[in-house]
């Protein structure tokens, strides 16, 4: 199989000119954003990068159908973990670090004539999700407005772990649909690389996934109790995830990948 790079049609193949031009007829533009860490033995590294992406490939597709032009910013990955960060490949990016070059990205889109920054980010850990929070109050501090939260998963509950509803302004609101949920799951709580996770790296990046590992992997018996030990890291998640999954990682539908392009569909109207 050709594998096709992961700044595949992003801004990254694109000239300056094309960038400026674009920027000058009212393209909006997509930031991406993940981190680099463990996610199993089947997953690869960059898993809540490369979701990240299909998503965005997908809203800006979706959206060009709506007559709305929307670039793709250079995949984000330098984001923070603390669960998994002593997990194998995982990289600890200090918070600090990871606020100020996510605030250099966004302050380069705005130099480069996008008025309409939106992110998308695939990632659950709260530390990420409260620096990306802030980063945005910052950029609607000083009179950006139109530097918005465009995605987190909603599964995860971000807008109430983080003391919001998703209504405040640095958020471009959506509503969710019956067909996010039209699917078979296993019924095993999961959170980390798991049948989720696993569908759309398969679906979207095939060639990154250890199939063989996969099939012997079995499914953990973790409830929404063991949540708080697992996020304290170190010891207490090697202990809950030897394996560095929380959930069953095989799907058992082979369209749940939908979730993530029905997710698009509604992003793209919303933008639109």
């Amino acid at each position: 199989m050709k594998q096709e790079h992961t700044m595949a049609g992003t801004m990254a193949e694109m000239t300056g000119t094309a960038i400026r031009d674009a920027a000058g007829r009212g393209a909006k533009v997509i930031l991406p954003i993940g981190v680099m860490e463990c996610h199993g033995p089947h997953l690869p590294i960059g898993t809540d990068a490369f979701i990240a992406l299909a998503l965005s490939r997908a809203t800006a597709d979706y959206a060009a159908g709506r007559g709305q032009e929307v670039l793709i910013a250079p995949t984000y990955y330098w984001g923070i973990n603390m669960a998994l960060a002593e997990f194998p490949g995982s990289f600890r990016i200090r918070p600090e670090t990871s606020a100020m070059l996510l605030e250099d990205v966004i302050d380069s889109l705005i130099a480069n004539g996008f008025s309409d920054v939106l992110l998308i980010s695939h990632h659950g850990e709260l530390s990420h999700n409260e620096m990306i929070r802030d980063v945005l109050l910052k950029f609607h501090g000083k009179g950006q407005p139109r530097v918005r939260w465009l995605y987190t998963p909603i599964r995860w509950r971000m807008f109430a772990r983080l003391g919001m509803d998703g209504t405040e302004p640095i958020w471009l609101p959506w509503e969710p649909t019956p067909a996010l949920e039209d699917f078979r799951v296993t019924g095993v709580f999961g959170v980390h690389a798991d049948e989720y996770e696993t569908a759309a790296i398969v679906r979207y990046f095939p060639e990154t996934v250890d199939y063989e590992r996969l099939r012997g992997l079995h499914p953990t018996a973790l409830t929404a109790a063991d949540l708080p030990r697992w996020r304290k890291g170190g010891d207490d998640a090697r202990a809950l995830t030897p394996d560095g999954y929380f959930g069953d990682p095989n799907p058992i539908d082979p369209d749940l990948w939908r979730h993530f392009d029905e997710t698009a569909r509604i992003m793209a109207a919303a933008i639109s």
